[in-house]
């Protein structure tokens, strides 16, 4: 577990761009004066790398974990010296001082992350053997403290800077978003409102707003009480809708409206909660559809289907005179073995006559009454 946390702290500052920062560039240089040497570097370490992040004197950029001097820093708490690599029975055989570039001298100091997981080092090496006094470690110490004191700020502007962006882009998406939402809004032709939890206007469509103008000669604003705009015999039946509303019920209301100079309107009222982002009822939403078109195409539906009715009535009684008279004669007919006088023949003309008349009043009273209101709609449409 320890070891998952460390390894996920050294990647996060491995992301940091540290190798051209002017402070750690600084403070590598004053390591190596501080320690009278040639060489200074901050590192970072994973499970198998070391990487050489800032660097005086040195032109590698990483090396394996199991090559690197910085292995032993990482594992102590204060500063630690081998003043002679030669003559340390951990590193007279090392590859960097058998070989090049034939280090002797090397002392350092952990990086710690705010957490306390070594995430690092500041070392200072040179290929003679060396001395620090007690002042000398203490500086080291400190520029080794100052490190992660840098990298956090760095990490913060970071973290600023893209919390920032991020703003800025949640910023244009809401904007455009709201553009999208207001050109819905207003592009509606229904009457919408919005209101608070007192039935106060909080935000209005262009439609809404027209016909407040138009009807009560007056220009709605947010803040408005609305009930003021209700028709008297209305008021009581919105603030039950409403009050149900703010309970979070849906509700639809149909009726009608004599606006005087703009006549009878048909209308179909909506009431639907508005919630916060955090799904708190704050008001509700007030939708307004004129339906009078709709209202009067069912009507003249009904007076249509209630005349079909009447006619089909009156008719019936119509077609049972030449009916019975059609019967009876055929009735009279058979009797005569089919054979029958030229009188029968012409009485029973005379009801086919009459129920064929009849029959083309109805046909002709249909076609009066429904073609032309279908040709009508179709045009319109």
């Amino acid at each position: 577990m320890i070891e998952d946390l460390e390894q996920r702290a050294i990647e996060h500052f491995l992301h940091f761009g540290l190798e051209d920062d002017k402070e750690l560039l600084e403070i590598v240089e004053l390591a190596a004066a501080v320690a009278n040497v040639p060489y200074a570097v901050i590192t970072f370490s994973d499970n198998e790398t070391v990487y050489l992040k800032v660097r005086k004197g040195v032109t590698i950029t990483s090396s394996p974990r199991h090559l690197s001097f910085c292995t032993h820093i990482v594992n102590r708490d204060e500063v630690i010296v081998v003043k002679d690599t030669l003559k340390d029975k951990r590193f007279y055989d090392h590859p960097k001082v058998t070989g090049g570039p034939a280090l002797r001298f090397f002392a350092g100091m952990p990086i710690l992350a705010p957490n306390g997981t070594k995430v690092g080092s500041l070392i200072v090496l040179d290929t003679k053997p060396h001395t620090l006094d007690a002042h000398q470690e203490l500086v080291l110490k400190i520029l080794g403290n100052q490190v992660m004191k840098i990298i956090e700020v760095r990490a913060g502007a970071k973290l600023l800077k893209k919390k920032n962006e991020e703003l800025e882009e949640q910023k244009k998406l809401n904007i455009h978003a709201n553009i999208r939402l207001r050109s819905f809004f207003e592009s509606s032709t229904n009457f919408q409102v919005l209101l608070n939890r007192n039935a106060e206007v909080i935000d209005f469509n262009k439609t809404a707003f027209n016909f407040i103008k138009a009807v009560h000669k007056t220009e709605m604003k947010n803040g408005d009480q609305f009930i003021k705009y209700l028709h008297p015999e209305f008021i009581a039946t919105f603030i039950d809708k409403y009050n149900l509303t703010l309970q979070g019920v849906k509700s639809t209301v149909e009726g009608s409206t004599d606006y005087a100079e703009m006549g009878i309107i048909w209308w179909e009222a909506t009431f639907e909660a508005a919630r916060d982002t955090n799904n708190e009822i704050i008001g509700a939403s007030y939708i307004i559809r004129n339906v009078t078109e709709r209202k009067l195409k069912e009507q003249k539906i009904i007076a249509q289907n209630n005349s079909l009715i009447k006619i089909a009535h009156i008719q019936t009684h119509q077609f049972r005179a030449p009916l019975t008279t059609i019967m009876g004669l055929m009735s009279l007919i058979k009797e005569e073995n089919y054979e029958a006088p030229s009188e029968y023949i012409d009485l029973l003309e005379q009801a086919v006559d009459a129920l064929d008349v009849q029959v083309r009043h109805i046909v002709s009273d249909i076609d009066n009454m429904v073609i032309p209101n279908y040709a009508g709609g179709s045009n319109k449409d």
